[in-house]
């Protein structure tokens, strides 16, 4: 097993396919002259977070745990396909490690969180190959499942990038993940109704992003009517001097992209998005449908994003093996601005 961080503070940037060890407490943080950052300032640097897309027949959920070093926040949403969204649980507070505990480790961890009656729990072990969630938010969405997952059945795609000259962000992202068992509840009522066609988006990232970060994302899953199994994420504005975090996978195979291009309106997002490549390896549309937005405007932190929800159509055009299209296909796109 490899460490993340090797002799004289030397970050082994790379696409990693295997086990590795995340030595990230033996990185030495430099500022911008070079000069070594320690204490709580460092701490304060190192941000770490987990979400989960869980895509079902006629309603999806996102959740996501976050750990800023000083605040951390945890948020789920229900979005239902023909009544938009009709449950969100947001809780921010301080990152004391203790209504949070994130341990910073991609490949083997367990993220607890606990506030009131309100809970959520993620385990995940390539090495035991399963990724497990149960979680209560507001005594209204119980959601209780086990996921096959591990690096050799599912190729997720792992990179280890500079967010700049001295700073870095691993990332890991994989889709779809589909259930051994899997149960979501809202207000008493299950909503999985086929559990073969409920789908996992995964996506972890950790490490010393940039003082401000921008982004755009998307990623999808889902089993189309003749079983075959698609999933995607894409970025752009983040980490793409190295190893870019673009990949599509059709049946677990994964199928890396260089570059993806967001083309949509910044002045009416809900107008329809294109998602395309240089080499003509994906064609995307996507149809926003509704969204979860936050604004923040504090002294020491901003932050403004739209996680936006609707139907992908399009084609994957993998390097060997036959075109894949698809319609209406439910996911997330985002665009996300933080100073933090």
């Amino acid at each position: 097993m490899q460490k993340i961080i090797g002799p004289e503070n030397q970050v082994r940037y790379g696409v990693w396919d295997g086990p590795i060890e995340f030595n990230h407490h033996d990185f030495a943080l430099m500022d911008f002259f070079g000069k070594e950052i320690k204490g709580l300032r460092k701490k304060f640097a190192f941000h770490s977070f987990n979400y989960l897309g869980l895509l079902m027949e006629d309603c999806l959920v996102g959740i996501a745990a976050v750990s800023l070093g000083y605040a951390y926040n945890v948020f789920a949403y229900l979005y239902k396909f023909d009544q938009g969204k009709v449950y969100e649980f947001d809780t921010k507070g301080p990152d004391l490690g203790m209504a949070l505990k994130f341990p910073a480790n991609p490949d083997e961890y367990e993220i607890r969180f606990k506030k009131g009656s309100s809970f959520l729990n993620i385990s995940k072990s390539h090495s035991e190959g399963k990724l497990s969630l149960e979680a209560n938010f507001g005594k209204k969405l119980e959601i209780s499942g086990e996921f096959p997952y591990s690096l050799l059945t599912h190729q997720p795609l792992r990179v280890l990038n500079p967010s700049e000259p001295s700073r870095w962000t691993f990332t890991e992202k994989c889709s779809p993940l589909l259930p051994d068992r899997i149960s979501v509840k809202y207000e008493g009522r299950e909503l999985v109704r086929d559990p073969s066609r409920t789908t996992l988006v995964y996506d972890w990232s950790g490490g010393y992003l940039r003082r401000e970060t921008n982004w755009y994302w998307a990623a999808f899953s889902s089993v189309l009517p003749n079983r075959t199994k698609i999933g995607a994420n894409f970025a752009a504005l983040v980490n793409e001097s190295f190893f870019p975090e673009n990949a599509y996978w059709i049946d677990s195979n994964r199928q890396r992209i260089s570059r993806c291009i967001f083309d949509f309106s910044q002045k009416d997002p809900y107008k329809p998005w294109r998602l395309w490549d240089e080499e003509g390896r994906m064609r995307l549309e996507f149809e926003p449908k509704g969204e979860r937005r936050e604004k923040m405007n504090l002294i020491w932190t901003k932050l403004y994003f739209r996680q936006f929800v609707g139907k992908f159509s399009g084609s994957f055009r993998p390097e060997n093996g036959q075109e894949v299209q698809f319609k209406d296909v439910w996911g997330f796109t985002e665009f996300h601005r933080s100073l933090w």
